[in-house]
C-alpha cells in the first residue's frame, strides 16, 4: 500500500500549483549543478518532493507503535500550512483539517519567547519550563484570547496577525507594538530579572497552546473513534503539551516523534521517499543513538595524549554507580551520540537524584543555567509502575507524567515544581550499558533512577568527541568522567573518600 497523501506526483495537491513546481525545478537544477561541481560527472540521483507537513506526519506516524492514529503536526509554518490534523491508517495519511498562514501557534509561541527576553526558535523550552512556576492571571488570559481565538466552527483556532505581523516592530520582528500595548508592559531584556508576572505570562501562552491543540485532538478522537495520537512538527518538542494530550479523556496513548522539528525532517523525508519507492513501512523507532562514536582505542589515546591518570575497572558500571552514590557528578560519554535535543545516556551528566542539593550543584558548577528549568530522570523501564500511576513507554524525554508520592520521596531532584517528571525509560535490550548502570545504582541505593542532563554547559552544544568531553570535564565542576571503559577523576578526589562535596 502507498500513502494516501501523496500517492504519486500527479495527485499531490500542492504540486498542481505552477509556482511550487517552478520553485522545485529551480531547486533541483541548482543542486544538481552543485553536486557535479563537487563530485564531477556523477549520475545525480532523482529527487522527489514531499510537502513539509506530510514529512512531519509521516515521520511521526510511521515510526510510532500504532497501526492507526490521529496525527497532529504543528510548527511555525511549512509550505502554506501551520497546523495539519491527519488520519493515519497503515501507510495512509489523510488530512482532516488544514490551518494555513498566518494562523500559527508556533509563531505566537516564538513571539512570546522573544517578549520574555529569550531568543525565538531557541528559547521556547525556557518558556515551557518557566510556565510551571506561573499561575492563571485572568487579565493575561483575556489578552491571549484576543491573540488566539476559536474559529467559527469551535474546533480550529485563528490568530490575529496584527499582534504578530501587521504593524510596527519596535522591539522584535516576531511581534508588533500592538502586542506590547495589549500586555501593558515593555518586553523583558535578556539581563533583567524574571518576575512572577513573567512567570504568569509564560503560563498564559503555554495554556493557550495546550487549549488550542486539545480542541483539535478532541474533535478528531470523537469524529474518528481513534484513540492513539502522534505528534510531529517543531511544536511537538513541547513536553507540557504532549503530557496534556496524554491526560485527555478518550486518548489512549501518545507518541511524539523525538526528531519532530525541522532538524529531523531530512530523516522523515528520506523515510517517505524509501516508502514511496518500496511500499514498505519504516521500522518502529527504538533508539536515537545514531551519531558519532569513538572507539575504546581512540578514547585511551586521547587520555594518554593529555597525560591523564585514569583507570579501566573490570566493571565500569559498578565503579561509576559507586561514584554516583557518593554524591559525585559524573560526565557519561558512551557509544554513539544521540540525535535530537535530549541527552539519553550517551552524552549525559549524571547525579544522584535522592537529594535536591545535587540538582542545585549541577546547576551551579556545571550547567550554569536558569533556576526554573527542570532536570529529568532516567530510570529502568521496569521501575515505571513504581513511580507513575499512569504512563506510557517514554524512552526519549519528550513527555512527562505526574510523579507519585514514592518518586517525590525517593528522587526529589528530578520532580519539577508542577509535580511532573519528564522521564526517560531505559530498556535493557536497547541501551544495555546504561540500563546496567541504573541497576547497579539501585543495588547500592534502592533507587533505579539517575538525574540526567545533557553533557554540555549553557550556550554550548552537547559534546560529540572525547576531546569535547575532556574540555567540558576540566572546565566545569564535574567530578568524574566515564568515557567508554575508562574512568578519570579530578585530582582532589580519592576513591575511598565518601561524598567529598
Amino acid at each position: 500500500m502507498r500513502a494516501a497523501y501523496p500517492v504519486d506526483e500527479g495527485t499531490i495537491a500542492w504540486q498542481k500549483s505552477l509556482l511550487h513546481r517552478f520553485q522545485f525545478e529551480r531547486y533541483r537544477a541548482f543542486h544538481e549543478t552543485q553536486w557535479r561541481r563537487e563530485l564531477g560527472g556523477v549520475r545525480v540521483p532523482s529527487l522527489r518532493p514531499f510537502p513539509h507537513h506530510y514529512v512531519h506526519a509521516f515521520h511521526a506516524a510511521m515510526q510510532s507503535p500504532f497501526e492507526r492514529s490521529i496525527v497532529i503536526t504543528v510548527d511555525g509554518s511549512g509550505d502554506e500550512h501551520c497546523t495539519v490534523l491527519w488520519r493515519h491508517e497503515g501507510l495512509n495519511l489523510t488530512p482532516l483539517r488544514e490551518i494555513r498562514m498566518p494562523h500559527s501557534l508556533g509563531w505566537v509561541y516564538a513571539a512570546f519567547t522573544e517578549y520574555l527576553g529569550f531568543r525565538a526558535y531557541d528559547g521556547e523550552y525556557k518558556v515551557m519550563g518557566l510556565a510551571a512556576y506561573g499561575r492563571r492571571n485572568e487579565v493575561l488570559a483575556a489578552c491571549l484570547d484576543r491573540i488566539v481565538r476559536p474559529a467559527e466552527d469551535g474546533v480550529e483556532y485563528r490568530v490575529d496577525a496584527h499582534f504578530i505581523h501587521y504593524g510596527g516592530h519596535t522591539y522584535s520582528d516576531r511581534y508588533t507594538d500592538a502586542l506590547v500595548e495589549l500586555l501593558g508592559r515593555k518586553p523583558r531584556l535578556a539581563h533583567e530579572e524574571i518576575t512572577p508576572w513573567h512567570e504568569d505570562v509564560a503560563f498564559a501562552v503555554q495554556a493557550k497552546l495546550e487549549e488550542s491543540v486539545e480542541a483539535l485532538i478532541r474533535w478528531a478522537v470523537d469524529t474518528t473513534g481513534i484513540a492513539d495520537v502522534c505528534v510531529g512538527g517543531g511544536v511537538g518538542l513541547n513536553v507540557k503539551m504532549n503530557s496534556r494530550l496524554f491526560q485527555m479523556t478518550g486518548v489512549h496513548d501518545v507518541f511524539a516523534q523525538p526528531l519532530c522539528s525541522d532538524g529531523g525532517a531530512a530523516a522523515g523525508a528520506a523515510l517517505a521517499a524509501w516508502s514511496a519507492a518500496t511500499g514498505g513501512r519504516p521500522a518502529r523507532l527504538r533508539t536515537l543513538a545514531l551519531g558519532h562514536e569513538e572507539s575504546e582505542a581512540d578514547i585511551e589515546r586521547a587520555l594518554e595524549t593529555a597525560g591523564l591518570e585514569y583507570e579501566r575497572p573490570t566493571d565500569p558500571c559498578a565503579a561509576v554507580a559507586e561514584e554516583l552514590a557518593r554524591g559525585r557528578i559524573v560526565g557519561w560519554f558512551q557509544g554513539r551520540m544521540e540525535a535530537g535535543p535530549r541527552a539519553l545516556g550517551q552524552r549525559s551528566i549524571l547525579a544522584d537524584p535522592r537529594q535536591t542539593g545535587n540538582r542545585d550543584r549541577v546547576n551551579a558548577i556545571v550547567k550554569f543555567r536558569e533556576y526554573w528549568r527542570p532536570f529529568c530522570p532516567s530510570m529502568t523501564a521496569e521501575a515505571a509502575p513504581r513511580y507513575f500511576d499512569r504512563y506510557t513507554d517514554a524512552p526519549y524525554m519528550i513527555i512527562a507524567f505526574p510523579a507519585n508520592e514514592r518518586l517525590r520521596r525517593e528522587a526529589p531532584a528530578v520532580v519539577h515544581v508542577d509535580g511532573t517528571a519528564r522521564v526517560q525509560l531505559v530498556h535493557r535490550d536497547v541501551l544495555p550499558r546504561y540500563h546496567r548502570l541504573l541497576s547497579e545504582f539501585e543495588r547500592l541505593t534502592g533507587v533505579p533512577v539517575l538525574l540526567n542532563t545533557s553533557f554540555n554547559v549553557k550556550g554550548e552544544p552537547i559534546v560529540c568527541t572525547i576531546h569535547d568531553a575532556l574540555r567540558t570535564f576540566w572546565s566545569t565542576g564535574l567530578d568524574v568522567l566515564a568515557a567508554g571503559d575508562f574512568i578519570v577523576r579530578k585530582p582532589r578526589l580519592s576513591r575511598a573518600s565518601c561524598n567529598d562535596n
